[in-house]
């Protein structure tokens, strides 16, 4: 998901956007765990969950097609995991195309790839309406531990300097004369990785010495949250 999207929808200004996080937060996990554990034979369910996110999706003035086009990402990876279970599982089998699979294998297969969907969906709907400064301010105040917060606020602000240095590198590679068509050729990938290692740990090492300079001593500045509940 691209952070000019999250930044162009999270600042407007619409119940959803009003709301509380931590409330926001708190019903994503209730939504996360309710759609995990439902059975994949009961689709209606389903029907139901995804009509839930539609509604909350025009309830916050999001389109819902750039939503829905960056939750289907998940979904390549989602099946390739689940892509054998047709064929491993036991009990009643169908025929699909001349082959024998699963039928049970084919509920799990069809529920791992909805179950995704959903839930990739429902956190990207929270990004969209939550400015990620307040994101984290409520997680830190619903108990979540500093050391994974202080990772999350790191990592969404230098992964897009991270990705720029990434871009340097290969436009530096083509302009050298790469050109991965050959496997010999697929080395460079390799050097390139340990490039990017070393400039992302030196890069690391001056952020942390500014940081220390500037009082930072392992915890991050937060604002105090009213009760929880309130809009904001």
């Amino acid at each position: 998901m691209s952070h000019n999207f999250i930044d162009r929808f999270c600042q407007q200004d619409s119940f959803v956007h009003r709301l509380d996080a931590r409330v926001k937060i708190l019903l994503v996990l209730v939504f996360l765990l309710v759609q995990v554990s439902t059975p994949p034979p009961h689709v209606h369910s389903f029907v139901v969950y995804a009509g839930l996110l539609l509604w909350a999706t025009a309830l916050a003035r999001i389109p819902a097609g750039p939503v829905l086009g960056r939750a289907a990402l998940v979904l390549p990876f989602s099946a390739f995991v689940a892509l054998g279970l047709p064929f491993m599982h036991g009990g009643e089998t169908v025929a699909v195309f001349g082959l024998h699979l699963s039928r049970s294998g084919l509920w799990l297969l069809f529920g791992a790839t909805v179950k995704a969907m959903l839930a990739a969906t429902a956190v990207i709907l929270l990004m969209a309406t939550t400015p990620f400064g307040r994101l984290l301010n409520a997680l830190r105040h619903l108990g979540v531990p500093l050391f994974f917060i202080d990772i999350l606020a790191m990592t969404q602000r230098y992964l897009s300097l991270l990705m720029g240095e990434a871009t340097r590198l290969r436009r530096a590679a083509i302009a050298r004369g790469y050109a991965p068509k050959w496997l010999p050729q697929s080395v460079i990938i390799g050097r390139l990785a340990g490039n990017l290692f070393l400039r992302s740990y030196e890069r690391a090492e001056r952020v942390y010495g500014a940081m220390r300079l500037r009082g930072y001593r392992g915890l991050l500045l937060s604002t105090p949250l009213g009760p929880l509940g309130r809009t904001e």
